[in-house]
């Protein structure tokens, strides 16, 4: 079987989730010290980061794995209703067109679609249920007595963490997925492991170091790349 694997921050939608999180809290009113906390000792992050103190899987993966820090305390049916709104307020209104249609293309041919993010597993069976796509390998939340405790379930789903992930979905659920002959779609350098995973990998919309690499290895690179 033949799978194809796409990332949705950044490649099936354009914006991020952190951000369509704090627009909920902040519309809502809910979870604003928990908000507040995580921009107050994350945003610092980002200076570090661009002199090089910090390598991207470092940066990313502390921004995915305190991200948890925001649904901390929810029910699961409270936290649930915060993925839902998410989904229909701001990924499905910032999905790129043209690459939905690519993941329609492979729906089409046979291959069994994925979802490959570090966004929470929940939040992103939620986006799965509007795309039409059962397979979905997020990052895992802690849950005690029916609520998220605000921690993650390691490794978050980003760098290696992705590539970890995918690779314990294959070896559960892959029903012979050959992962040689299948295709990765993603838009940053912290997912080559994810890309490199598979035998057909593409760089979507890509930032100048992934797009350099594509261009070197001959990779199709869909959309055009940025500037950051």
């Amino acid at each position: 079987m033949i799978a194809a694997i796409f990332d949705l921050d950044g490649t099936l939608y354009d914006g991020h989730i952190w951000l369509a999180l704090k627009r909920h809290h902040e519309t809502h009113r809910v979870k604003r010290l928990a908000l507040y906390a995580y921009i107050a000792t994350h945003m610092p992050l980002w200076p570090l980061y661009s002199l090089g103190l910090l390598s991207a899987a470092q940066f990313y993966a502390m921004w995915g794995r305190h991200m948890s820090w925001l649904i901390g305390g929810l029910t699961l049916e409270e936290a649930n209703g915060v993925f839902e709104w998410v989904t229909e307020e701001d990924v499905v209104p910032n999905l790129r067109h043209d690459v939905v249609s690519v993941l329609r293309d492979h729906q089409r041919r046979g291959h069994r679609v994925i979802l490959l993010s570090g966004t929470f597993q929940p939040l992103l069976q939620v986006v799965g249920d509007q795309l039409g796509v059962e397979d979905v390998v997020g990052t895992e939340l802690a849950v005690r007595n029916g609520r998220y405790t605000g921690h993650i379930v390691p490794p978050v789903c980003m760098a290696e963490g992705k590539a970890k992930r995918l690779r314990a979905f294959v070896d559960a659920h892959g029903e012979h997925i050959d992962l040689s002959a299948s295709y990765a779609y993603a838009d940053g350098p912290i997912d080559l492991p994810a890309l490199e995973s598979v035998g057909h990998p593409a760089a979507v919309y890509p930032g100048p170091r992934l797009a350099s690499i594509a261009e070197q290895r001959g990779w199709p690179i869909l959309g055009e790349p940025s500037e950051t």
